[in-house]
């Protein structure tokens, strides 16, 4: 789906901890791997040489940045009342190497009043992304500002 048809709208009232939302998966390929290299000037031979990197790492090595950002997309949630407000704890506890399949899984671990605006309310999920063995390639932090329904409320 495309446009506001794939949106779902949520209320910062609509979430609780212990949500759990399960993301896509995406195969990271070499191609991808040097795209990304060229667009961040990031070339450190563990993504951009071959043998380099089989010899050190059993592969070419994606950036932990692209794995970050794989993750994060494949857990995006299309909510017209939800904006990033920040990012925590991001870890990559094992490699992401060329040809490899990532999955995420977003869960709510926390839901809290924002401290000076009243119109919002801070949204704090936990992500991990696993590889093809279901080893944890990525755990972060993601905090979303979500519009509350009625500000009046008191929390």
């Amino acid at each position: 789906m495309t446009g506001t048809d794939s949106f779902l709208e949520r209320w910062f009232e609509d979430y609780a901890v212990g949500q759990v939302e399960r993301g896509g998966s995406a195969v990271i390929t070499a191609s991808d791997i040097a795209d990304f290299a060229r667009l961040t000037h990031d070339d450190h031979p563990a993504h951009t040489d071959a043998e380099f990197a089989e010899e050190r790492f059993g592969g070419l090595l994606a950036h932990g940045v692209l794995s970050f950002a794989v993750v994060v997309g494949l857990t995006m949630e299309r909510n017209p009342r939800l904006v990033a407000y920040g990012y925590d704890r991001i870890r990559f506890p094992a490699p992401v190497l060329a040809g490899d399949t990532v999955a995420a899984v977003s869960e709510v671990v926390d839901v809290s009043p924002h401290a000076r605006n009243p119109k919002i309310g801070l949204v704090t999920k936990a992500y991990t992304g696993t590889n093809q063995h279901g080893k944890t390639v990525l755990v972060c932090r993601h905090i979303v500002a979500v519009e509350r329904r009625n500000s009046e409320e008191p929390m």
